[in-house]
């Protein structure tokens, strides 16, 4: 049945093209992990150098509007 080399040859290629369509599928959906894997990564660094800044701040002041610590009031004016 299969003596035909046209049907060998058909479903050779019908094989390789199936097996090249998935390796692209593949590596397309490797490549989309990685990428969110690597924006997580950069979130939580981001989190933590701002928690960083946050508990080096003395307490009462942290601007949260500026998101940065505020200096202190100079000593002696109320």
């Amino acid at each position: 049945m299969f003596s035909s080399p046209r049907i060998v040859g058909a479903v050779a290629i019908v094989i390789t093209l199936v097996l090249v369509v998935g390796w692209i599928w593949n590596k397309a959906g490797d490549d989309a992990l990685n990428q969110v894997e690597r924006q997580n990564n950069a979130a939580g660094n981001a989190s933590d150098n701002g928690r960083s800044r946050f508990d080096a701040c003395p307490d009462g002041m942290w601007d949260f509007g500026a998101g940065k610590c505020t200096r202190s009031a100079p000593r002696g004016r109320d």
